[in-house]
């Protein structure tokens, strides 16, 4: 049988898988966010370097608060970049090359992704597991019966009645209910 500290600590632990899902969902959907802005900046750099080859080539650059700055490219050369190099320092790169970091950066974002997308998967299956655990210990666990207390007269057994017992003997032999808010059922905060 189940104590009932035992199951209050399985709900905690359950509790406490669950925030731990809840962040790395949120942080799965950082790195979304952060591997499509990679696919958009790689897609405006390919198109760069593809219409540089007529000789004049533009953009739009949004630098935010509604202002988009309108970019040209005069030269059959390549234009160069700015791009982070790590640690807040930037360098001046060829499109191809600001291209090739941007996509190998994107693998390295996508390897991340995909290895906090298995965690999750990992630990949905373990809280699924530990949550049947519970479920299956709760139903184990049952009201303490009452000890008899001895008793100094002789008791003899209860003569048969072919009487219908009353509404109020029908109430007095219902089990006694536990002191929950909901009920005899446990929840997980119980």
């Amino acid at each position: 049988m189940v104590e009932r500290s035992e199951l209050q600590k399985m709900a905690r632990t359950i509790d406490a898988h669950r925030k731990q899902l809840d962040d790395l969902h949120a942080r799965i959907d950082q790195v979304t966010a952060i591997i499509d802005e990679h696919h958009i900046t790689s897609g405006i750099l390919l198109h760069l370097q593809e219409s540089s080859k007529t000789g004049r080539t533009g953009a739009r650059l949004s630098i935010g608060s509604g202002v988009t700055l309108n970019y040209i490219h005069e030269s059959k050369q390549e234009g160069t970049a700015l791009v982070d190099i790590g640690s807040g320092v930037f360098g001046e790169k060829p499109w191809s090359e600001a291209h090739t970091m941007t996509l190998e950066r994107k693998e390295g974002i996508t390897l991340l992704h995909k290895d906090l997308s298995e965690q999750a998967t990992t630990l949905e299956e373990k809280i699924t597991v530990l949550a049947q655990e519970f479920n299956a210990a709760a139903e184990q666990l049952q009201p303490p019966q009452p000890t008899p207390t001895p008793s100094l007269k002789p008791t003899t057994a209860p003569k048969p009645s072919t009487e219908k017992p009353s509404q109020d003997e029908k109430e007095s032999r219902r089990p006694q209910r536990r002191g929950s808010r909901f009920g005899n059922e446990l929840t997980l905060d119980d």
